[in-house]
């Protein structure tokens, strides 16, 4: 009978052991806290050149599994700041040039606080993702419009 009863509590204890693991693989999956406090309605950002010969800027922001805002249009000559407001390591690369090689900044260069600039001052259509987290069609992506002054 005590073989019966180890049996029992080995069988228990398995099963407790199952759910446990189903439930921290469950909550691993879930969506990133941070990002649904930070996510706005709005998906797309112009920027305009301000008067008096200023410089114009705007701001990306990646967080964890999205750039915020996907979409921004700016004028040839604004800066973008790239900032990482995530709690991962996130990286910013132009499609079709995975190395960044014309622009963007590599993982090891875009690490949760860092920032990366870049002047754009020739208007076109400009596709960027992360490459750990995204495609440039599809997951942690974004594109920038750039238009003649």
């Amino acid at each position: 009978m005590p073989v019966l009863g180890v049996y029992i509590i080995v069988r228990h204890f398995a099963a407790v052991a199952a759910v446990v693991a189903l439930a921290l693989g469950v909550s691993a999956c879930a969506s990133d806290p941070d990002d649904a406090l930070r996510v706005t309605t709005a998906t797309t950002a112009a920027v305009n050149v301000p008067a008096g010969n200023g410089t114009a800027t705007a701001t990306i922001t990646a967080i964890d599994n999205n750039f915020e805002a996907q979409t921004t249009t700016v004028t040839a000559g604004t800066t973008i700041t790239f900032e990482n407001g995530g709690r991962n390591t996130h990286n910013v690369v132009p499609e079709g040039d995975p190395k960044a090689t014309t622009w963007g900044a590599l993982d090891a260069a875009f690490a949760p606080k860092a920032t990366y600039s870049h002047t754009f001052d020739t208007p076109g259509t400009y596709v960027y993702y992360c490459t750990i987290h995204g495609t440039p069609s599809a997951g942690m992506f974004g594109t920038i419009i750039v238009t003649a002054p």
